[in-house]
């Protein structure tokens, strides 16, 4: 599994500047599954969630750290698992969907011959 975290050495830090595009930010990630559940995420709640990513911190403290309250930081923390799990179902769909495809395709043709 390649490393979730964009390369920044052996410490994670928090940029020094807000996130004025977080689209840039979140195409730093090397696991493809990351930047499609981050896009289901509102600006200021994809902010929580890479400050969460670079600092290691609490969701609290991430929340707090972009200028939000600090129970954001939970609802940012539960959208992020039910996106995940969105995520995860999809692809295992689409996946079984391709394989059930192509044996009946292959079926066809072999009858079809």
């Amino acid at each position: 599994m390649p490393n979730a975290l964009p390369p920044h050495g052996n410490k994670p830090r928090r940029p020094a500047r807000p996130y004025n595009d977080l689209e840039a930010e979140v195409a730093k990630f090397t696991d493809p599954r990351i930047a499609p559940v981050l896009r289901g995420l509102q600006d200021a709640e994809a902010a929580v969630a890479l400050d969460w990513a670079y600092t290691g911190g609490s969701w609290a403290e991430s929340a707090a750290a972009v200028g939000l309250a600090p129970a954001v930081g939970e609802r940012v923390r539960r959208k992020l698992k039910r996106l995940g799990t969105r995520y995860t179902e999809r692809c295992s769909a689409a996946r079984a969907f391709t394989v059930a495809h192509r044996a009946a395709v292959a079926g066809a043709q072999e009858v079809l011959g």
